[in-house]
């Protein structure tokens, strides 16, 4: 009776890699995520920004993933992509804070990808921006707690573009403060750099097609491990197997 137990454990914890469950993952964010651009002209079917490359890089990768959110574009864009997702065009972190509780509770998503501040820095100080980011944040945290679920907050430290000065490598130096006290009180945030060269821009804030590959590719290796290590979105089979 033992053996057989003990068997079937190493059964189910060689096995268990396989019973991964869909990993939902919100992209969150303004208009770079929503993918709009100062004189563009195309309709929402026709807009990705970085999730089409993202969800092309994943796809290849074999990760099983369900992108969330209470909106969906890109329904011309080809390869076809999974178009959901929570991109405001305009939005600053503050007016995303009423509604994102409620959304939460609607998509349920394991893995939020947040890109935001870029309107803020138009209207307020950097510290500011990062009092509102914190309370958005703390929204998610209020969803873990009423709901018992856990969510990783892919936090990104954000484009520069030039017309802000240093307000965007002030932010992004508060964003890294904040992330480290937070993960020290038990939040589950991982902050990937965007503060990058790399990423060309279109019309001077937003990025090109090929700047959005490159903020896909950062994400991607982000999720690579998030997702590896996260075994909170493994199927609980062992409680079935124990309560057989």
């Amino acid at each position: 009776m033992q053996r057989s137990f003990l068997s079937l454990l190493l059964i189910l914890f060689a096995t268990l890699t396989s019973l991964e469950a869909q990993t939902r993952i919100m992209p969150l964010g303004d208009s770079i995520t929503w993918d709009w651009y100062y004189g563009d002209g195309r309709t929402d079917a026709y807009r990705h920004s970085y999730r089409n490359h993202l969800w092309y890089l994943l796809q290849d990768g074999d990760y099983d993933v369900d992108f969330v959110g209470m909106r969906t574009n890109g329904q011309a864009v080809s390869p076809a992509f999974d178009g959901n997702n929570e991109g405001y065009t305009g939005y600053t972190t503050y007016q995303i804070k009423p509604f994102i509780y409620d959304h939460l509770k609607k998509t349920s998503p394991n893995i939020i990808l947040l890109h935001i501040g870029t309107n803020d820095s138009i209207y307020t100080s950097p510290s500011t921006a990062i009092n509102n980011l914190s309370s958005l944040l703390n929204e998610i945290d209020r969803y873990e707690r009423d709901y018992q679920k856990e969510v990783t907050v892919i936090l990104a430290r954000i484009i520069p573009f030039p017309r802000t000065g240093s307000w965007v490598s002030t932010f992004n130096d508060m964003i890294d403060d904040m992330a480290a006290t937070r993960v020290t009180n038990g939040d589950k945030i991982v902050v990937v750099n965007m503060e990058r060269n790399d990423i060309p821009l279109i019309d001077g804030i937003h990025p090109t097609d090929s700047g959005y590959k490159v903020m896909a590719g950062v994400w991607y290796n982000a999720l690579k491990k998030t997702i590896n290590d996260d075994t909170s979105v493994l199927i609980p089979v062992y409680h079935m197997m124990l309560l057989n």
